[in-house]
């Protein structure tokens, strides 16, 4: 037999004839609204509860996983990465000591230049001292 509203309203006037209308009333709100059967037992809650941890932990499971590929992918990447910077660097460091070599041949030619110029106005200058005491001497002994 199901129970519905119907049967519940006959027992609330059979309680009430019964034991009272306080009484009766009181004992009406102390049943469940519907038939047992909807009623959850601990039972019911512990099994609820142990389906989802299992729930739980199959996500957490499938989260780690993802979790790991993508960082697996991410280290992957990142390394390719390191791998491309480092080769530039190096192409960076080859192209700097290129032209430090360049600067340094520069450097050595300009030198050079500055050298023989210098010699060379030195000898020009002591030529036209000598040219010039010469000329003074002769011009003295005239």
């Amino acid at each position: 037999m199901t129970v519905d509203e119907r049967n519940r309203l006959q027992l609330a006037e059979a309680l009430k004839r019964v034991l009272g209308d306080s009484e009766g009333i009181t004992l009406m709100e102390l049943l469940p609204p519907v038939g047992w059967a909807d009623v959850a037992t601990r039972h019911d809650l512990l099994a609820l509860e142990q389906r989802i941890d299992l729930r739980f932990d199959a996500s957490e499971e499938r989260s780690d996983r993802k979790l790991d590929a993508l960082e697996s992918r991410l280290d992957a990447k990142i390394s390719a990465l390191a791998a491309g910077m480092d080769l530039r660097f190096a192409a960076v460091e080859a192209r700097f000591a290129g032209i430090d070599h360049r600067f340094d041949r520069f450097e050595h030619q300009l030198l050079g230049q500055v050298d023989r110029r210098l010699r060379s106005q030195a000898w020009m200058t002591m030529s036209t001292i000598v040219a010039v005491g010469g000329v003074i001497v002769a011009a003295i002994r005239l």
